[in-house]
C-alpha cells in the first residue's frame, strides 16, 4: 500500500521544532508537547520523522533526501517505521516523567528501550572525526528506522549519566515537557518562562485577585 505523498515529504514543517530539551532523547519526547491535546502532536506523517531528524542534526540532506525516495517507495514500511518511533517516544516519555517524578519507569518502557537500543547497537562505529575520533553510524539510508537510533543512544547515555537527576517535567498545567535542569540551585520549573512560566504567572495573579474581590 503506497503512503499518501504528504505524509512522506522531508520538507520542513511549518513550525520548527523546539530543541530545548538539553539531551537529544528529551527533544524526541517533546514532539508531543501536551499530551492531553492531540493537537499538539508533530509527528503526523514520516516526513516530519525526517524533518525533525534533519533540524537535529541526525541527518545530512542527501541522507534525508534518499530516505524520502525510500518511504516513497515502501509506504508500508515508512508507517511500521514511523509507528515504531511514535512507540518509543512514548517509552521514552514514561521513563523520564516517571524520574522527574522520583519514581521508577515501568519494565516495559525499559525493556522497549532495550529491545531498540539490541536493533540500534550493529550500526554504531567509531569514525574520525575533526583530527580525533566520535561516535558514528553506518549507513543511516539503508532503514526508514535509522534515524532513531541517535535518540536511542541518546536515552541510553542520559539514564545511564549523572544528569539523570536533573531530568524535570514543566509545571504547567497543560505542558509535558522535559528538559535536564542544568540552573545551579536546580530550581527551574518551566520549559520556558516566556510561555508556561508566564501563564502561570498569569494564572496566579487572577486567582489573588478573585480571592480578593470574593
Amino acid at each position: 500500500m503506497d503512503t499518501d505523498a504528504t505524509s512522506i515529504s522531508a520538507s520542513a514543517p511549518s513550525e520548527p521544532f523546539e530543541l530545548s530539551g538539553g539531551a537529544l532523547c528529551l527533544d524526541f519526547a517533546n514532539t508531543w508537547g501536551d499530551r492531553g491535546r492531540p493537537e499538539s502532536e508533530r509527528l503526523r506523517g514520516y516526513g516530519d520523522l525526517l524533518a525533525f531528524a534533519r533540524q537535529a542534526g541526525l541527518l545530512d540532506e542527501r541522507q534525508a533526501a534518499a530516505l524520502e525516495r525510500r518511504a516513497r517507495r515502501r509506504g508500508e514500511e515508512a508507517e511500521r517505521a514511523l509507528a515504531a518511533a511514535a512507540g518509543l517516544r512514548e517509552s521514552l516519555y514514561r521513563i523520564f516523567s516517571a524520574r522527574a517524578a522520583g519514581a521508577e519507569p515501568a519494565a516495559a518502557d525499559l525493556e522497549r528501550l532495550n529491545s531498540a537500543l539490541a536493533e540500534a547497537a550493529p550500526g554504531l562505529r567509531v569514525e574520525r572525526r575533526d583530527g580525533g575520533y566520535a561516535w558514528g553510524w553506518c549507513d543511516p539510508t539503508e532503514s526508514l528506522a535509522a534515524p532513531l537510533r541517535p535518540v536511542v543512544r541518546s536515552a541510553a547515555e542520559l539514564l545511564t549519566s549523572d544528569e539523570l537527576d536533573r531530568v524535570r517535567e514543566c509545571d504547567g498545567a497543560r505542558c509535558t515537557w522535559l528538559f535536564l535542569d542544568r540552573s545551579r540551585n536546580r530550581s527551574r520549573r518551566w520549559c520556558s518562562m516566556e510561555s508556561c512560566g508566564n501563564r502561570a504567572k498569569v494564572h496566579r495573579h487572577y486567582r489573588r485577585r478573585r480571592a480578593q474581590e470574593g
